[in-house]
Order: structure tokens, then C-alpha cells, then sequence
């Protein structure tokens, strides 16, 4: 079933641009991780082959919105066992012969990570569930593209 809607989507539009997101945090490298992962999805999952903004038939458009850290639970008293990292991007896909906003969504996920003792473990945790985060997202946006189509 996920393929054929891939082939109608393919049917209606013949390219698909995925420019570089842009990230209104502080955390410099997430724009560059979601667009891999967004770009990455379609290749893989989508007869629409990937092409510059001037070529493309569609467009999806994206911002990293906002990122927040929490606890999620301790060890002792002060020391974080388990954090939770949350992201909220928004989308828009263009249709570029008119400009037409064909869908647009706000979206956010989480993902836990363990606190170690090691701080550059716990920096390789965090940056583990941030692509976990990314990925996601990116095949839910495709299968909900997908779906409209």
C-alpha cells in the first residue's frame, strides 16, 4: 500500500527539493542532521528524484522551531539518571508551480537518553537520540505526504 501512494504522488508530481532547514536554537548542527535525514528518506522511499529548488515540482520547507532538554529521572538526590530531549520542527511543502501550500504541519518528538558519569558519553547519548528524533520525523512527514497524495 506504501508504495502505490509513493507512485500516485509520483504520478502527480515528477521532483521533489528538500533545501537546508533552518534552525532558530542554539544547537548549531541540527539543521544540517535533519536535512540529511529528510533528503535520505526520499531518495530511499519515494520514486521522486531529488533536485535543485529551481527544478523541483515540490518543495519542502523546514525549522528546527525549538529543542528542550528535561530530567526524566534520578540516581540519588541531584544526579540526573535519564534525560529527555525534544524537538519541534515545522514543514511546509510547496507546490512550486503556483506557490500553492499543498501541506503544512507543526511536529515534535522526544527521545531518552542515559546521563553517564563520562560527559562526552552522555554528549554521544544525547547526539544518538537527536538522529533517533530526526529519522523519525522525516518518515513520518514522507508517510504523511504520501497519504495526502
Amino acid at each position: 500500500q506504501f508504495a502505490s501512494q509513493m507512485t500516485e504522488l509520483g504520478n502527480q508530481y515528477k521532483s521533489i527539493s528538500i533545501p537546508m532547514f533552518t534552525n532558530n536554537t542554539s544547537e548549531s548542527t541540527l539543521e544540517k542532521i535533519f536535512t540529511k535525514y529528510f533528503r535520505e528518506e526520499f531518495i530511499q522511499n519515494s520514486n521522486l528524484p531529488l533536485v535543485p529548488s529551481r527544478e523541483a515540482d515540490l518543495i519542502i520547507l523546514g525549522k528546527i522551531d525549538g529543542i528542550k532538554t528535561s530530567v526524566v529521572s534520578y540516581r540519588e538526590a541531584e544526579e540526573t539518571r535519564e534525560s529527555r530531549v525534544t524537538i519541534r520542527i515545522k514543514l511546509k511543502c510547496i507546490q512550486t508551480s503556483d506557490n500553492h501550500v499543498v501541506w503544512q504541519g507543526n511536529l515534535s518528538y522526544y527521545e531518552e537518553y542515559f546521563q553517564d558519569p563520562d560527559p562526552i558519553i552522555t554528549l554521544q547519548n544525547r547526539q544518538k537520540a537527536i538522529h533517533f528524533i530526526a529519522q523519525y520525523l522525516a518518515e513520518e512527514v514522507h508517510q504523511r505526504l504520501a497519504a495526502k497524495f
